[in-house]
Parts: structure tokens; sequence; C-alpha cells
């Protein structure tokens, strides 16, 4: 028991002294850290179809950052799962749909490129390339004919950065050192009723 007690003190005494030298050498992490995160994701009724709006707030890590200005093509998913509540049965799927955002930027013209679906926009600087890469805008997940009425709805949104879309080379290093390469929202839930 007293063992124990020593370990964790030990830690938490370790943590404190990490913590007040990287706040003395100025080292704290900046106030954005890098990642995805979801920005008020919404589910609404147009129409035969039910779409998607919000987006994503993307932050690239340093190393994702350099990587790209290298003229390495940034891949993201945005994924969608829709399905309708049962009382006495599992949820029944309505819906699975991926699509694929791809980040690049051309040291030539100084400019990002965004591409989804097959059309490209180009973007001045990185902070607009990364809000239109994050954007969910009129995305038609659900088709009324699929539905019941006087039912509950989820919809479950996540996006990722696709490590399998890197060049070979550094998918292994992606995968060595996740936390450099890896973003993930992971999985976003909102219900509504049709």
């Amino acid at each position: 028991m007293d063992f124990s007690m020593l370990v964790c003190t030990r830690r938490k005494f370790l943590r404190a002294v990490v913590a007040t030298f990287a706040m003395t050498a100025g080292v704290m992490p900046a106030a954005h850290a890098e990642g995805i995160q979801a920005q008020q994701i919404e589910v609404a009724q147009r129409g035969e179809l039910f779409h998607l709006n919000g987006g994503f707030s993307i932050q690239l890590s340093p190393t994702l950052d350099d990587a790209l200005r290298r003229g390495v093509q940034l891949t993201f998913v945005q994924a969608v799962e829709a399905e309708r509540e049962r009382d006495w049965w599992l949820a029944e799927g309505l819906s699975e749909l991926e699509r694929s955002i791809r980040l690049s930027y051309n040291a030539l013209l100084r400019q990002y490129n965004v591409s989804l679906s097959g059309v490209s926009s180009a973007h001045e600087s990185l902070a607009d390339a990364l809000r239109a890469a994050g954007d969910l805008r009129d995305w038609a997940v659900v088709s009324v004919r699929q539905m019941k009425k006087r039912s509950e709805y989820k919809i479950y949104v996540r996006m990722y950065l696709d490590i399998s879309q890197l060049p070979k080379p550094l998918q292994v290093n992606a995968l060595a050192s996740s936390g450099r390469w890896q973003l993930d929202s992971g999985w976003l839930e909102r219900t509504f009723r049709y």
C-alpha cells in the first residue's frame, strides 16, 4: 500500500517538475493545439434530403505543415453514418458515406489547392484552405424515402487525415510517430426526429 502511494506521489512530482520546467523555458503548447474539432454541425431537411451543415476546424502540426509546404498532398476523409433507433432491436443502418478532400500546396504559385469531388479551389492562405477543407455545407446524407415518420434518428460524423494516402516512406514515419501525423476528430453524434 505504501509502495503504490509512493509511486503515485513520484509521478505527480515528475509531472510538476516537467510542467515547471516547460513554463520557465517558454515551451508551453500553443493555445490552439493541432487536431480536428467539430464546429456547429447540424442536420437540416431540404426537400427530399437531409443535409449536414457546419464543419470542422483543422489545425496542422508543424510536421504536417512542413510536409505540405514541401509538396506532400494531404488527404482528409469526412465520414457519415446514419441510423434509425428502434425500441426492441438494434439500430437500423440507413447510410454510410465518405468523401475525400485533398489539400496541396503549389510552391510556384504560392497557393493552396483544395479538391473535393473533382472540384478544386485555390486559396492564398493556409487558414482559408483549411476552412474550405473542413466545410460540410450542403452535404446530402439521408433521403426521406429511407425514413419512417415519427422516428428518432442518429447521425455520426467524423473527419480524419488518411495516412494511407501519404507516400510510402512517410506512411512508415506516420505510423512510428503517431502524434505528429495522425489527426482525427473522433465520432460526433447528432440526434433528430422525422
